[in-house]
């Protein structure tokens, strides 16, 4: 498993791998290469995970103000579970941010 509350970025690995459908999701000890069946699939997995490693971190403030990164230190990457809570309207795909490379 990989704890995300310890993931610094998560981003589109194709051209480091030279495989299609891969991404990395990089720790400060250790970067982790994975290869998704599909495109599209590379995308949810980079954006689920984009979100988490938000959602862990201590800058995070969801709606009412409160710090969402004590709730979510225990968030890994196990392939199951969801968040029922998880607004995805909260988050956005731009250029700005360092997690949707």
């Amino acid at each position: 498993m990989i704890d995300l509350a310890q993931c610094t970025t998560v981003k589109s690995a194709d051209l480091k791998s030279h495989k299609r459908n891969s991404f990395e999701i990089s720790t400060p000890e250790v970067t982790y290469l994975l290869y998704a069946d599909s495109e599209k699939e590379k995308d949810d997995w980079i954006g689920n995970v984009g979100r988490a490693i938000v959602r862990c971190s201590s800058t995070y403030q969801r709606g009412n103000g409160s710090g969402g990164g004590a709730a979510a230190a225990g968030t890994t990457l196990d392939g199951g579970g969801g968040d029922e809570y998880d607004d995805d309207s909260t988050y956005s795909n731009d250029s700005n941010n360092p997690y949707f490379n």
